[in-house]
């Protein structure tokens, strides 16, 4: 057929030939000669000259030849195929009549035979249409080298033999037809460069001489991979093998067609769960034959013997070294500690542990094609869980290990697995983390209002000691518009990738297993299929010690006192210190005490809340409790707000003219997260100093209108209770007086209101150190002194001032114990708070106050404020109105 198909062309090409054109160079053509040509690599035809002298010819030529073969004639119309010369290369058509000269020897390639030149030796299959043969193993490793060559340009790649050997690298293979196999065999790859050369054709019988191989200077190993034949042991490989290494390069992964990539990562870190099928006696083992099981610990034999002969892995001087009193490990070796699926831990930016799970392993030391070490940082991708806002849900993280010369402590390093630390902390590090995440458990199912000791992880990295603070993702701040994190600094670098692409389901899938599972309905679950699923945390009562173990360690949390978010430690957070009884030192008359206690009560109670009643007749409308506590300055009226907080146990959100803005928009908006952010926390909202906004309305401010409108609107509809404090209550608009529900108004301290805040504050001195604080004493005179001196008196002080007043005697009282201890070691001076201490806060009082006073005419404060008619301080309103 092809004889007639060439005969047919050369008599249509010998047709085309009258209107020869003469041969650019000035060349003869004779009748005598030739070329010798080939198609797609085979029988080679002559072919007069004078059919070859212009490429219209031959492409003529070409197409008739290939005609009959619609793919094959496609692609000649197309293009897709190359002339070449055997001993020149790739003839491009435009040069075709400058450069061929007769006699040359030519090769029509179609692109896609060249394709099919490669041997795709890594997906061959052990499978054989006829079931009923036999198949055996024989014992040992076959190493198979392939040899390609590449061609000018290094684009492809053709297949040129390959060799088997006994030894490293090679292992005899029998040509007998029957089903014979090895257990294994190791395949290499062996590239050659193109060149002009005879192309070096190798067979199997190179390695039968016993010879080693030999590499061209210039040939590369580009690839080694390890096929296992042997049944028996890729079934207890796939029963064993949870968590893989890598992704599939293909439609089918390593365990399905048994074949490895160097340097067998999976082989490696599942050889102990191999060795526990030989020793076992329960559990898969007892399903199998013993024929299966006999041969199976054979075969696991041959390849951890393979694993351990490795020259490059030395597993047996590794093993020796992590075996060590302090255990030990090289740069090269660290993959091996480092299974896909199995806990780590991680040593944070400030030496404490996290504890996560490996994901994927990459870098280390590696050989390039050229034979070339190339040694890189490990990429380390690991996965812990935390809250989503909504759900808890894995999270990825990853870490990077630098390159380290010799041997290094496996515990130095920044990640490692978790055996090395538990066997020598006895678990406690462990037992913490679990702990821990109880904690961040709990704090996840609500918002939770705790005290926080410790360093927060945003930019500038603040301490805070016994902060009260507010636990809650539920808002997301991490993705919020009023975003106040700066996270970039957050040592916690997670990626937005989903952890556990390479987990599957263990399962053998050996005939006696499918048999015995036949029509039942039996499903593996995959490792850690309750972890990658999200659920939500109030819906579970309790998780796993191992989820608790690998919890996030830092929450995000809103600081009341900053007004800002932070994350936190988990492991400083705590239940607040409560104050419960501090609104019992209030200094104002017991019928508004008892009238605050009960608002605070009602509408703070849990239980409570469905049975309150609303007098508005719209629905959610009017149900909260608004208070404005007014007075001249420092007569307790923020100090009354922070004890009803303590008084209900609940978080106090203090926010003032700063937080919220002035302009109508921002206003608005800031306002109504406070009060929602309130309402979801359960919280007690202080507006100090509220007559910022609340100052009377004017027709010549639209922009001061909108914000009185803005706040009239928000306190009709907020739910919760709301104090608001001003010592300007003669400037509010009218239209928030018929909105506050109680009024309390504070008088001027009068000396007795005063002795009892001096006798309140001495009694904390007592109280602090019972509660751990430091030590501090007091003298009799100095308690007389404040009640019996009229320098004090004299100055009339208001709470706040007294407070400060004492603050600052007492921390003149802690210098001169510092000083004493200075000069004697021995000494241990306690603080002691004297009357000295607070006679020099006073007369540096006392001079500021007259000073301030010549400044005003004269007329003192309270004067100042009725001329200005901001309040009226002589007014009897010590009562409330409600």
């Amino acid at each position: 057929m092809k004889v007639d198909k060439l005969a047919k062309a050369i008599v249509s090409s010998l047709t085309l030939q009258a209107d020869q054109p003469e041969r650019p160079h000035g060349a003869v053509a004779l009748n005598k000669d030739f070329i010798t040509l080939s198609f797609d690599g085979g029988k080679a035809h002559v072919v007069p000259w004078i059919l070859c002298q212009t490429w219209s010819n031959v492409e003529s030529f070409v197409k008739v030849y290939y005609d009959g073969e619609s793919s094959a004639l496609d692609e000649v119309n197309q293009g897709k195929f190359e002339v070449r010369s055997r001993d020149k290369g790739i003839i491009l058509p435009q040069l075709w009549e400058q450069v061929v000269e007769p006699n040359w020897v030519i090769e029509v390639w179609l692109l896609s035979r060249i394709v099919e030149l490669l041997e795709p030796i890594f997906i061959e299959t052990d499978e054989t249409e006829d079931e009923n043969i036999e198949t055996t193993y024989e014992n040992k490793v076959r190493y198979t080298v392939s040899y390609y060559q590449k061609d000018r340009w290094g684009e492809h790649e053709e297949f040129l033999g390959k060799s088997t050997y006994d030894e490293p690298v090679d292992f005899e293979v029998s040509e007998d037809l029957s089903k014979v196999l090895p257990v294994l065999e190791e395949k290499k790859v062996v590239t050659s460069p193109w060149s002009y050369d005879e192309k070096p054709r190798r067979n199997q019988e190179d390695g039968k001489s016993g010879k080693k191989p030999k590499l061209g200077q210039l040939d590369r190993i580009s690839q080694t991979k390890l096929q296992i034949h042997s049944k028996y042991l890729l079934n207890i490989l796939r029963s064993v093998v949870e968590y893989g290494s890598e992704l599939p390069s293909g439609d089918v992964d390593n365990l399905t067609d048994g074949i490895f990539d160097y340097p067998y990562r999976d082989l490696y870190h599942y050889r102990s769960e191999l060795l526990a099928y030989k020793t076992s006696s329960v559990g898969l083992r007892n399903k199998h034959s013993e024929e299966f099981n006999r041969h199976c610990d054979v075969h696991i034999d041959v390849l951890l013997q393979y694993l351990y002969d490795q020259p490059k892995i030395r597993l047996h001087a590794l093993e020796r070294l992590w075996s060590r009193k302090t255990p030990l490990t090289t740069f090269a070796g660290l993959w091996l500690l480092l299974k896909p699926g199995e806990d780590v831990y991680v040593r944070e930016y400030d030496g404490s542990y996290d504890a996560y799970v490996v994901d994927r392993v990459e870098g280390g030391v590696s050989e390039d094609n050229s034979g070339q070490l190339n040694v890189n940082p490990y990429l380390i991708r690991v996965w812990n869980m935390a809250c989503s806002g909504l759900t808890i849900l894995p999270r990825s993280r990853s870490l990077q290990v630098p390159v380290f010369d010799n041997e290094k402590e496996i515990t130095s390093l920044q990640i490692f697995p978790v055996r090395f630390l538990d066997t020598t902390d006895d678990s406690a590090c462990r037992t913490r983390l679990i702990e821990r995440g109880k904690k961040y458990f709990e704090f996840s199912k609500r918002p939770s209002f705790l005290e926080y000791t410790g360093t927060g992880l945003v930019e500038g990295q603040k301490k805070y000691k016994n902060a009260r603070v507010v636990t809650e993702h539920v808002s997301m701040p991490w993705n919020s518009d009023y975003k106040t994190v700066d996270d970039r600094n957050w040592e916690l670098n997670y990626i937005g990738i989903m952890p556990g692409d390479t987990i599957r389901a263990p399962q053998c899938e050996c005939k006696e297993c499918v048999q015995s599972s036949a029509g039942k309905e039996i499903y593996t679950p995959k490792k850690f299929s309750d972890y990658v699923s999200f659920f939500k945390p109030n819906e579970r009562e309790k998780l796993t010690d191992h989820q608790y173990l690998i919890l996030s360690s830092h929450m995000y949390s809103f600081i009341l006192k900053d007004r800002t978010y932070d994350i936190l430690d988990v492991e400083g957070l705590s239940a607040p210190k409560i104050s419960e009884y501090a609104i019992d030192r209030l200094v104002m008359p017991a019928k508004n005490k008892a009238t605050i206690k009960a608002i605070a009560k009602t509408y703070t109670d849990d239980k409570g809340q469905e049975g309150r009643f609303s007098a508005d007749f719209i629905h959610g409308k009017g149900e909260g409790q608004i208070i404005l506590l007014h007075g001249p300055p420092g007569t307790g009226k923020t100090l009354t707000a922070e004890s009803v907080a303590e008084f209900a146990r609940r978080p106090l959100l203090s926010i003032t003219a700063a937080d919220l803005g002035h302009e109508p928009e921002t206003l608005e908006r800031n306002l109504l997260r406070f009060f929602k952010n309130a309402n979801d926390w359960d919280a007690i909202v202080l507006l100090d100093e509220a007559d910022v906004y609340l100052e009377r309305r004017s027709m010549n401010d639209l922009r001061r209108n909108s914000v009185v409108s803005i706040f009239l609107r928000a306190l009709d509809y907020f739910q919760g209770i709301l104090f608001l404090t001003t010592n300007r209550v003669g400037h509010f608009d009218e239209a928030f007086m018929a909105r506050i529900h109680v009024s309390i108004g504070y008088e001027r301290l009068d000396d007795s209101a005063r002795f009892q805040i001096w006798d309140n504050l001495f009694r904390k001195l007592k109280d602090d150190r019972e509660q751990g604080g430091l030590e501090i004493k007091y003298d009799y005179d100095a308690k007389e002194y404040v009640k019996r001196s009229n320098d004090v008196l004299d100055l009339k002080w208001n709470g706040r001032e007294i407070r400060n007043a004492f603050q600052t005697a007492v921390a003149l009282a802690v210098f001169d114990a510092k000083l004493s201890n200075e000069r004697d070691a021995n000494a241990k001076a306690i603080p002691e708070l004297r009357d000295t201490h607070l006679k020099q806060v006073v007369s540096m009082s006392s001079a500021f106050k007259d000073y301030m006073k010549s400044t005003h005419e004269d007329i003192d404060d309270a004067d100042l404020a009725y001329k200005h008619g901001i309040r009226n301080d002589k007014f009897q309103n010590a009562g409330f109105k409600s």
